[in-house]
């Protein structure tokens, strides 16, 4: 068993959970390996991702391969367009596919307008050599060019696979769902549909070349991320076999495709949406919309479905603030008053949520089921009157201009979804912070700060001895991308909003539960069977849990098995969806249970508070009180002996 983690990635034997090796690479964020056997040596690739580099290291001990890219390793910030020192930070934490001798990643690049752009690209599994690009922002010349200004493709950035893609190893065909174009909620500088972005395409996987592509959202500005692997499926329609693709969406909607055409297999309607009044705005007058199945998610929300478990008082509050914002339905657009937004910018769908079952066209789904409010606002005009002061240090003001949007002005965050800040100093060292700052993490953008207001906010979140950052480390940030300027008639993003999920002053969602929910469709007839709630919090019955992360996975055996954020494996029946089995956890789930077998004994292998580098051991031999860092294995009885 191969493991990533934060300290670099392991090898164990996967019965005993001995240690074989470890390769030491500090800052690993990875969601799986790809692996790669090389059919003329023998020999095996592992692939990560760190540094804004793709490397290589072999299977039987770890060790880099060195005949890979320069020296083990590929530049990812090489090859977008862009000068490599202007781009914060081109990673992922998806492994990428391989297909045939090709090792195919995509990337992740915070939520800056002019971040890079989200091109796919294959290497030569064994050489590191890049083979082919597809530009997920048309380039002249290149199909579907146009749908943005002239010159975009030089300086807006997203459109990224962030979550994973699919390949279907008979055709040859990969098939690559794309996220939202940058800046998330405010698009005046990218006027038009905006391809590729929130789409799902077709490319020859060999070489790149485009097949088809469909659009989910045009002209994104609530983060509507396509942010999971297709679904590759053999369903029966009118009597007759369709392969085919399916994508679920944060938007709650399920999108449906004959694998070789691109043609829906259930009609998909573009419906009339409601316009924005931002300044500068232009939205899609109409979007699509999946008439089966039926979306698995709620797609609005009212006053009427504030939680039960909110006070009086609160309930009244929250009531009355609510009663200021804009509240509609999937595609009512963000405002200047601030607009409800549900599904959240969290989801519907969101990483690794989906999982099918093969033999009978079912497809099961998590969703997410807690607001967001998406509020613009100027950043120069952004108050930070009634917690700063001429007395306030100065680390403060930066905090509150550039990290309290969606960390909170009391660093509070919104924990699972926005971690808080408080006591931050105590559980990350400083050289973590000023690289998160400097080159951001997940959609957090970096910041372009100089070294003097790098130390102040740092001192402010409670470092010390903060030094002044390096003169090489600051003219990397100096550097910029091309101006605003270079797309005729656009203009640089004039609003912003936090991410600002509607959450009670208990830390859970104020909404209704549940806040996650368990969907099985019939994907033949595009029906849906049975919808329950993923998991519960203590003392709330069928709360589900809060924005749960990780995956789950189906068997053979007609069982689905997810570790959930209650602290709880599970294994529900495919049938019914009743609750098979509940183990508890040593601490909060963040991964892929792995299935498998050793021998003739069947294994779950669970990761359980992976993510935290605080500590800097992980075992493997025994699970740790508190969970840190661990990977959780249960085993299935041995099979009784067969007497004759």
């Amino acid at each position: 068993m191969y493991v990533p983690w934060t300290g670099g990635v392991l090898a164990l034997n996967a019965a005993t959970g001995e240690e074989l090796w470890r390769h030491d690479a500090a800052g690993v964020r990875m969601a799986g390996l790809a692996t790669w056997r090389d059919p003329d040596s023998g020999k095996r690739f592992l692939y990560y991702h760190r540094n804004d580099r793709l490397h290589a290291i072999s299977a039987s001990d770890g060790r880099l391969i060195r005949q890979f890219g320069a020296d083990g390793s590929v530049d990812l910030k090489e090859g977008l367009d862009r000068p490599p020192a202007s781009l914060a930070r081109v990673q992922s934490q998806s492994p990428g596919r391989v297909y045939a001798n090709l090792v195919i990643v995509g990337s992740t690049g915070g939520a800056d307008w002019n971040g890079p752009p989200g091109y796919v690209r294959a290497y030569h599994a064994r050489t590191g050599k890049l083979v082919w690009t597809f530009h997920s922002i048309p380039q002249p010349g290149e199909p579907n060019f146009g749908g943005w200004p002239e010159g975009a493709w030089k300086v807006v950035g997203g459109a990224n696979n962030w979550a994973g893609m699919s390949v279907d190893t008979n055709s040859g065909v990969l098939y690559i769902p794309f996220a939202s174009a940058n800046y998330n909620f405010y698009g005046a500088n990218r006027p038009g549909d905006n391809l590729y972005a929130n789409s799902l395409v077709a490319v020859d996987a060999r070489s790149g070349k485009y097949l088809w592509h469909f659009q989910t959202v045009h002209h994104d500005v609530w983060d509507y991320d396509l942010p999971q692997a297709p679904k590759l499926m053999q369903l029966e329609r009118n009597g007759q076999d369709v392969s085919a693709v399916a994508v679920a969406g944060k938007t709650g909607f399920v999108y449906t495709f004959d694998r070789q055409t691109g043609e829906p297999v259930f009609p998909i309607e573009e419906r009339k949406v409601p316009a924005s009044d931002v300044p500068g705005e232009q939205l899609s007058p109409t979007q699509p919309v999946p008439t089966a199945p039926p979306p698995f998610s709620r797609q609005g929300f009212s006053v009427d479905e504030l939680s039960p478990y909110l006070s009086n008082q609160e309930r009244d509050t929250l009531a009355s603030e609510l009663a200021g914002f804009r509240i509609g339905g999937l595609f009512t657009p963000p405002s200047l008053e601030g607009t409800v937004a549900m599904p959240g910018t969290s989801g519907g769908a969101n990483w690794g949520n989906g999982v099918v079952d093969v033999e009978s066209g079912r497809l099961f789904l998590v969703s997410h089921e807690v607001p967001s409010i998406l509020k613009l606002e100027r950043p120069s005009e952004r108050t930070v009157a009634r917690f700063y002061t001429a007395d306030s240090p100065p680390g403060q003001r930066i905090y509150l201009e550039r990290c309290a949007m969606c960390h909170g002005e009391r660093m509070q965050g919104q924990p699972p979804a926005i971690p808080s800040l408080a006591g931050l100093a105590g559980r990350r060292d400083l050289a973590q912070m000023l690289d998160t700052v400097r080159r951001g993490r997940g959609p957090m953008p970096g910041f372009q700060l100089s070294p003097t207001a790098t130390a102040d906010l740092m001192t402010f979140l409670g470092f010390r001895d903060v030094p002044g950052e390096p003169a090489a480390h600051q003219a990397a940030v100096d550097s910029s991308p091309a101006s605003d300027k270079e797309i005729a008639g656009s203009t640089p993003i004039t609003y912003e909003s936090g991410y600002n999920f509607l959450f009670s002053n208990q830390g859970i969602p104020a909404n209704a539960p549940p806040w996650s929910n368990l969907t099985a469709y019939d994907m033949n007839k595009g029906e849906l069977l049975w919808q329950k709630p993923y998991g519960s919090l203590p003392g709330m019955p069928g709360s589900g849990t809060i924005f749960p992360r990780g995956s789950i996975v189906g068997t053979a055996g007609g069982v689905l098995i997810a570790a959930n954020q209650d602290r709880n494996l599970r294994a529900w029946d495919m049938d019914s969806g009743e609750v098979l089995l509940v183990k508890p956890l040593p601490s909060t789930p963040g991964g892929v249970p792995a299935v498998y077998a050793v021998g003739e004994r069947q294994y779950i292998a669970v990761p359980v508070a992976s993510y935290d580098p605080g500590v800097a051991k992980m075992t493997s031999d025994t699970v740790m009180p508190h969970g840190s860092n661990s990977l959780v294995v249960f085993a299935l009885p041995d099979r009784p002996a067969v007497s004759n």
